[in-house]
């Protein structure tokens, strides 16, 4: 029952996303590290991928995202597309820009325009996704690299385009984690800011060990349900997906509360992102009984 500070080195990265006059959800960067900038991948889409269409992910409602005549924040504004937009084709084109990897889509009105990859999400349906049998043995995979604090194995899992972002309750902001820095967040004592805690307003500021494992493993390590695409059921608010996350599918981790203390539930949400057909860990966002 842990939460998240506000993002450190925003103005880095909002410099290197180039998404319209209003900001993307913050997110501070768990680790140091040479950069600020988002994730970045080597993925080369393959014929199959360039075939999928894409929607934008990661940008608020009311917020939208910069299509450029050309890779990099610095080329001129070619269009804008809303939040929800989808249908996106990828033109096989790419090129990384100060450190970040711009791709070419085909615009639904046929123009051509560059934006930052890790503002796009390959599109798969509800269905598509819990029919999916990746996404039950990425489950498998994640709670057993948690268990084994294996670094190396969370690393694996989580998306080389977007990262991983934690929240540590649902109104926190997340602390973005990229593949480079799981290889060593279980050991790593660095402190990290994760926010106040929704009921005591306290600031809870610790390494991931202390401060977001514990949560994980009551959890994961005890009788708990699988969802896919459903949230836990209302107790004292209503949990909701973010309309930042839209573009993501997802699966619930939820351990009901114990006899005699019903309240003590606590539900682990996995976002997923598909990167060139394959499903990986994007978004952890927890929720818990709050008075």
């Amino acid at each position: 029952m842990k939460a998240i500070m506000r993002m450190i080195g925003f103005a880095l990265l909002l410099s290197a996303c180039q998404i319209g006059g209003l900001p993307i959800p913050p997110t501070s960067t768990a680790l140091p590290t040479p950069s600020q900038q988002a994730p970045t991948a080597t993925v080369t889409p393959t014929p199959m991928a360039l075939q999928r269409p894409f929607a934008v992910v990661l940008v608020q409602p009311n917020d939208q995202l910069n299509v450029r005549a050309g890779p990099g924040p610095d080329q001129p504004i070619l269009a804008t597309l809303p939040s929800n937009a989808s249908g996106l084709l990828l033109t096989g084109r790419e090129q990384t820009v100060q450190g970040a990897r711009w791709v070419e889509v085909r615009l639904p009105d046929g123009r051509i325009g560059w934006v930052n990859a890790m503002f796009l999400t390959q599109e798969v349906s509800p269905q598509a996704f819990c029919a999916d049998p990746q996404g039950a043995a990425l489950l498998d995979r994640l709670e057993s690299a948690i268990r084994e604090r294996n670094g190396q194995a969370l690393a694996a899992l989580i998306s080389p385009i977007h990262g991983l972002r934690i929240h540590v309750n649902r109104l926190s902001d997340p602390v973005l984690i990229r593949p480079d820095q799981a290889v060593t967040l279980f050991t790593d004592e660095t402190p990290i800011h994760w926010g106040v805690h929704p009921a005591s307003a306290m600031e809870i500021v610790g390494p991931f060990r202390q401060a977001v494992l514990p949560d994980l493993l009551d959890v994961i390590d005890r009788p708990h349900e699988r969802q896919c695409g459903l949230l836990v059921p209302p107790v004292t608010y209503q949990p909701a997906w973010p309309e930042a996350y839209r573009a993501f599918n997802f699966y619930s981790l939820h351990r009901p509360g114990t006899p005699g203390n019903e309240l003590d539930w606590r539900t682990w949400v996995v976002g997923v992102a598909y990167v060139d057909g394959r499903p990986y860990v994007a978004v952890l966002m927890q929720f818990f009984w709050e008075p």
